[in-house]
């Protein structure tokens, strides 16, 4: 069994990371991987009157009481311009067994100072990103590995919704680049194959009635995955009304529909398959919540019950490299240092 330790309960810690964390362990009661005992940090967070007798508060690390480091998995959710420091505290108090909210990181100078403190503290390191955990997903690799339709030809995925309120609020640059186009570039490269060029990239502001916000309307890329021959198109829309999860898989006489649930109550995904002429030939609706199977998956590895899930550091180093190349295209300030061949060897 493992215990839970959230550092940083914000939108992510108390949205995401908690309301799955005790999903999962309600729905894998019977495989006891989860102590329902949760520990939260956070200096700026104390426990309420009516405190949840399941958690326990914790305004800073070195507060932590009866969370063992080898029992303990740390879930990182501070903002990423914090996981740097936070990954280095964490790993000062002994924890190892840590999973990093999406983005890792936003430039190659802090990937590389992650690289640096995992490897010094001998951590074991895995990356939200919750498509590679969806039923989706695996249902459109098997179908690519099985070779029904032949070579996958090009692979387009959309991520839309809206964030003007929350980007009107940050005092602290981003861009499109950092929100959700990091889920997006994780799905290319585990469908597409790591060794990925960036061939176009472009990103414009969000327009609205108090201000424009530059680089933080919609980010597009392209790849060219060099091991498969499959190219791929990434958009995200950040001013936009309408939610969008969608992956488009385009072979040579059909097109592979992928939907993925678009919110939190509704745990459902979609395929549909279509021929050369643009015939609906197959739908296919199955039960997929990628948040909750993400957090089994890696507290089975974990627990030392399966193998290392992909979404490990190596992994999303690929991830941060095709982002900051992108990037790099539309100006965007960022140091060019180690985007040398080899560095993630």
């Amino acid at each position: 069994m493992q215990q839970s330790l959230i550092v940083g309960f914000g939108r992510a810690g108390q949205g995401l990371h908690l309301p799955c964390l005790r999903k999962a362990c309600t729905h894998y009661s019977d495989l006891d991987l989860f102590d329902p005992l949760i520990g939260v940090v956070d200096p700026h967070v104390s426990a309420p009157p009516q405190s949840d007798q399941q958690i326990q508060w914790f305004p800073h690390l070195d507060h932590v009481q009866d969370f063992d480091p080898s029992t303990t998995v740390v879930h990182i959710c501070t903002p990423p311009d914090l996981h740097e420091s936070t990954l280095q505290a964490v790993a000062e108090h002994g924890y190892k067994k840590i999973i990093m909210e999406k983005p890792l990181t936003t430039t190659m100078d802090k990937l590389e100072h992650i690289r640096f403190m995992n490897g010094q503290h001998d951590l074991d390191l895995l990356v939200i990103a919750n498509w590679l955990s969806s039923t989706l997903t695996s249902y459109l690799l098997d179908m690519i590995r099985s070779g029904i339709y032949g070579a996958p030809i090009h692979i387009a995925a959309e991520q839309n919704k809206a964030r003007l309120a929350k980007s009107l609020r940050e005092t602290k640059q981003s861009s499109a680049f950092d929100i959700e186009i990091p889920h997006l570039v994780a799905l290319a490269l585990y469908l597409g194959g790591t060794d990925a060029e960036v061939l176009t990239a472009d990103a414009q502001p969000m327009i609205t009635p108090e201000r424009t916000i530059p680089h933080m309307g919609h980010a597009r890329m392209t790849l060219l995955h060099h091991d498969t021959g499959i190219t791929s198109e990434l958009y995200s829309n950040l001013a936009t009304p309408i939610r969008k999860r969608v992956v488009r898989i385009a072979f040579k006489h059909h097109t592979v529909v992928g939907y993925f649930p678009c919110a939190q109550d509704d745990s459902y995904s979609w395929v549909k398959v279509y021929d050369s002429n643009g015939w609906l030939i197959d739908t296919q609706v199955f039960y997929d919540d990628p948040l909750s199977a993400v957090f089994f998956e890696f507290y089975h590895y974990y627990d030392g019950q399966s193998r290392k899930p992909i979404s490990d550091l190596a992994f999303n180093s690929h991830v941060v490299t095709s982002i900051c190349r992108a990037k790099a295209l539309c100006g965007l300030n960022f140091t060019e240092v180690h985007l040398e061949e080899g560095v993630f060897s």
